[in-house]
């Protein structure tokens, strides 16, 4: 692997304009104010949520106290705090350090999902899913963090260095490294996050100057590789003659089945899809009211995963298209900085940052909307989760301090 000659169409992504117009180069302002804007819509729903949980008996007929109903939304406030001041700090730093340091955040990240396989003390499974690490802090509670979302500026990150130094050393161990930790998010299990990772790697890798034969080559193995994670189960259930969930993965293949038929599992796996598209055609066009949604109550995850699902039943198309669209200007801007940006790495990074906001929206919205099967990944900066919404922020300071670079 190494840094390409850039062609005609991508020029001003691959390439750094002249040291004379570098200290032209502004960040565009959308990219900086529409993550606070859609993190505090996303507030917005979870106190709604929350409050819908505060007014709900539990099975003994007993209503939760109001710090259990309203802590995720509470803690989310705190990180989004969080995020902010990592904003600020990573924007302070030279980007030339961030560049640096690409190695150790590559290896600190696959260190954090390591620790998850080998389940050391603080990994924590949920649903028979080890995906995060957590710590008790008095008064508190539990903090946890997912190093997959952390994984994925780490990769963003390595990439961008990778294809902007002119002879980078030890690629092919880092890219191993990648490919690696992939495979240990894929192991959580969580095959939704490992397949963003591997897109948020591989389009800075096309933006970079990857050659098309191998971006053929890419994405035909990773069609292949998702084909085939659908496909065998059922075969083992065939030659096994055994029921489908007893085979491994299966949960994958019964997925896709229910995304064809969702009646047909709605007692089963299909039931979150069901629900939250029985929320989406509800909303119409301006929604049945904030907080006045109903299917949040039956709708695990609706404070993260389907967080779409309650914005478009209480505010209809009218809300939806407002996220949808503040969603569609950070990308937006983050292809505009990177046209203009001064140096290769920044326009590489922002351009990055495009494909990760860009790509999880899609897929996110896309799940809600039962275009796909449901998946784990967040709604960025909208849902409910510290990791993600911190990485996501840091990554937009990162941007900022790329911008002040000068070739």
């Amino acid at each position: 692997m190494r840094s390409l000659p850039a062609s005609a169409a991508s020029s001003r992504i691959r390439s750094a304009p002249d040291t004379a117009s570098a200290p032209k180069a502004r960040v565009h302002s959308a990219m900086l104010w529409t993550p606070f804007v859609l993190a505090l819509i996303g507030l917005v729903f979870q106190f709604s949520v929350g409050i819908t949980e505060l007014l709900r008996p539990n099975r003994d007929g007993v209503f939760p106290d109001m710090m259990t109903a309203l802590r995720p939304a509470l803690m989310q406030t705190a990180w989004l705090a969080i995020g902010a001041a990592a904003m600020g700090v990573c924007g302070a730093i030279r980007g030339r350090l961030w560049l640096g340091t690409a190695w150790l955040w590559l290896l600190l990240g696959f260190m954090g999902l390591a620790w998850l396989t080998a389940k050391l003390p603080g990994a924590i499974t949920l649903n028979g899913a080890t995906r995060w690490i957590g710590m008790p802090l008095s008064g508190v509670g539990l903090i946890t963090v997912q190093p997959a979302e952390f994984f994925k500026l780490a990769t963003l990150l390595w990439f961008v260095w990778a294809y902007s130094a002119v002879r980078p050393k030890g690629v092919w161990f880092g890219v191993a490294l990648w490919l690696a930790g992939i495979a240990l998010i894929v192991l959580q299990p969580d095959k939704d996050t490992a397949g963003l990772v591997f897109l948020i790697g591989f389009g800075v890798m096309f933006l970079g100057g990857l050659r098309w034969g191998r971006v053929i080559q890419g994405l035909t193995l990773a069609a292949l590789g998702g084909v085939l994670l659908t496909v065998v189960p059922l075969m083992l259930s065939h030659i096994r003659n055994e029921p489908l969930e007893k085979q491994p993965g299966a949960y994958v293949t019964r997925r896709v089945l229910a995304t064809l038929n969702p009646r047909a599992y709605e007692s089963d796996i299909g039931y979150q899809m069901v629900r939250a598209q029985i929320a989406v055609g509800s909303g119409g066009l301006v929604g049945v009211g904030l907080g006045e949604g109903r299917e949040k109550h039956h709708l695990p995850a609706a404070e993260n995963d389907y967080i779409f699902a309650a914005i478009a039943e209480e505010t209809g198309l009218v809300g939806s298209l407002l996220v949808v669209g503040l969603l569609g200007l950070f990308v937006w801007s983050c292809f505009r900085n990177a046209e203009h940006a001064p140096t290769r790495p920044a326009g590489l990074f922002l351009a990055g940052l495009g494909v990760w906001v860009g790509v999880g929206a899609l897929m996110n919205i896309s799940m809600a909307s039962g275009l796909l099967p449901t998946m784990g990944l967040p709604l960025p900066f909208v849902s409910a989760g510290g990791s993600a919404l911190v990485s996501l922020m840091a990554a937009v300071g990162i941007a900022q301090s790329l911008m002040k670079e000068t070739p």
